[in-house]
């Protein structure tokens, strides 16, 4: 070793060639140390990626779970509004059913033609003793107390199409309430104050109660008052009353 280190080797060449393989080995533990080092770093380097893609994953796992849901929710909160408005649509389909068979008339303003009791009510197409005629007959309106020369009203408006006088029912005014209801008012005295085309309101004094039907005079002071609807007899008080149509 001495003999390696001595004068004569560490000059000219020898020297030359210890310090190449003094370089050489520092050199070497140089690059030993840094691919330690490097390798080090990477492994951290890829430790951090794998845990940041893991909680990216979580993240977005999580995200896409909110917004399924949120989805979800407004999917269902859609179908109630959807499924409320088409209960609320077949609602009013139905009342408007249930009211498409009933006149215009019944609703506007309505009056009795005079407030007395029913003395005699409509028969619906059934047989009634007749006091008067002491037959059997239908009675197809209603007979109204009243006092002889009270004041008969229009149920309501309408235009007057009849004035008349019948052999059974005497003095008579038919009034044309439109959506095919005719309204006739019977036993009224011979003094009408209304004309043939004449339009009327609801209120409006037609004529007063007389003795003029021949068919009822055993009856005590009244107005006949009958109704048809396209051309059939109703029960004028059910209708008043909104119990009929």
């Amino acid at each position: 070793m001495k003999k390696f280190f001595s004068k004569e080797n560490f000059s000219g060449k020898g020297f030359a060639i210890a310090v190449c393989v003094c370089l050489l080995i520092v050199g070497g533990v140089g690059v030993y140390s840094y691919s330690k080092v490097a390798d080090e770093l990477n492994d951290k380097l890829i430790s951090n990626n794998k845990l940041t893609d893991a909680a990216d994953d979580d993240s977005g796992a999580a995200q896409a779970n909110a917004e399924q849901t949120q989805i979800a929710k407004t999917e269902a909160a859609t179908e109630q509004q959807t499924t409320a408005e088409t209960e609320q649509t077949e609602k009013a389909a139905e009342a408007m059913e249930e009211v498409s068979d009933v006149p215009a008339v019944a609703y506007q303003a309505m009056v009795r033609p005079v407030n007395g009791e029913i003395i005699e009510e409509f028969s619906d197409g059934e047989l009634v003793k007749s006091a008067t005629l002491n037959v059997w007959k239908t009675h197809d309106g209603v007979d109204i107390a009243g006092n002889f020369g009270e004041k008969v009203k229009s149920m309501t408006s309408g235009t007057v199409t009849r004035v008349y006088e019948d052999q059974m029912l005497g003095a008579c005014v038919v009034v044309d309430h439109g959506n095919g209801l005719e309204g006739y008012y019977c036993n009224l005295s011979k003094d009408i104050p209304v004309i043939e085309g004449q339009d009327v309101s609801a209120g409006t004094i037609i004529g007063t109660i007389g003795d003029t039907a021949e068919s009822e005079i055993k009856e005590a002071s009244h107005l006949h008052f009958a109704l048809k609807k396209n051309g059939e007899w109703i029960d004028p008080i059910a209708l008043i009353s909104g119990e009929g149509s």
